[in-house]
């Protein structure tokens, strides 16, 4: 077999095993697909997630049909596109600082950050090898009616079934509206957290002895959008019961850090941290914004804003 024809295979089926498992790995439970949609939610809460999550799906699925098709380069310019635009997603989470899971083969995954953005280059890498490089002479001939027929058909199928999955996804929500919303990004009910000690601006510590009554708990990062927004809410109605921020500092941008300090100030106490703290793990927050009901050191609820809490009584001191 030629040079050209074992780069060319190696490099579909390569990609075509990746965007498969990625693939396969968001659809194949109900828990996977919500935490790939609530992790769309937390990187673009501007955006809808549930239609998001679906064109990325049906993306993949096509990247997939395209890349068995021999003679064509389509494979390899719509996963370097999915790639591009998963790319600017890693680098604009890593510069606002947002510690959002990784979702791209499911449930689980690590913190956003400089890996996946060399795991996704690699892959880039191994898509340009493929396209630029000579095409077999085996190859050359057009594709027949037949093929032609036969790939379109696969695409249609693969779209109808994303799109038919994603109905049926909707549907359930709608059926479940009456509990509170689910973010697998939040620390859930129930949750115990876990032994911390950092220091607040008042230079005394804060522990999980402090949670021993009805306590809120605020995370928010510098430069976060959401974070302003909920942070505006709060001090236009401010809690009733002991609050405490933690603030996710920016080393590089200490005015911006000193600013946030100063504005959530008056909620209650202050302290600062770095991305890698280990009190993030001990409460187990994933993405700021975060707030968090709490008493006797359980977390009772949870969310990224205000409405998140509807119907929920907000502790009392």
């Amino acid at each position: 077999m030629p040079e050209a024809e074992v780069l060319d295979l190696f490099a579909r089926v390569l990609l075509a095993v990746v965007f498969v498992a990625a693939l396969t790995g968001k659809v194949r439970t109900r828990q996977a697909l919500a935490e790939f949609r609530d992790s769309i939610t937390a990187l673009a809460p501007r955006l809808p997630a549930q239609p998001v999550a679906v064109a990325v799906l049906a993306g993949e699925a096509v990247a997939v049909v395209l890349l068995a098709v021999p003679g064509t380069r389509l494979g390899y310019a719509a996963v370097l596109t999915l790639l591009a635009v998963f790319c600017g997603v890693i680098v604009r989470a890593i510069t606002s600082r947002q510690n959002v899971r990784c979702k791209c083969f499911g449930a689980g995954g690590d913190v956003l950050g400089p890996k996946h953005l060399v795991r996704n280059g690699s892959l880039a890498a191994v898509a340009v090898a493929g396209a630029f490089v000579p095409t077999p002479v085996s190859w050359e001939e057009p594709l027949t009616l037949l093929t032609i027929a036969v790939v379109l058909l696969a695409v249609v199928v693969a779209l109808h079934v994303l799109f038919t999955f994603g109905l049926v996804t909707r549907v359930r929500e709608l059926q479940e509206r009456s509990g509170p919303p689910r973010n697998t990004n939040l620390p859930q009910p129930g949750t115990v957290i876990r032994p911390f000690e950092v220091t607040g601006t008042d230079g005394l510590p804060f522990t999980e002895a402090d949670l021993d009554g009805p306590v809120q708990v605020g995370f928010f990062s510098v430069g976060c959008g959401p974070c302003r927004t909920l942070t505006d809410a709060l001090l236009a109605d401010p809690p009733a019961a002991r609050f405490v921020s933690v603030v996710d500092g920016d080393p590089s941008d200490p005015e911006a850090t000193a600013r946030l300090v100063e504005k959530v100030g008056p909620l209650g106490r202050v302290a600062v941290v770095g991305t890698d703290d280990p009190i993030l793990s001990a409460f187990e927050v994933m993405a700021f914004p975060t707030l968090l009901y709490t008493h006797g050191g359980v977390v009772t609820a949870s969310g990224i804003k205000l409405s998140d809490f509807a119907g929920v009584p907000a502790p009392v001191a």
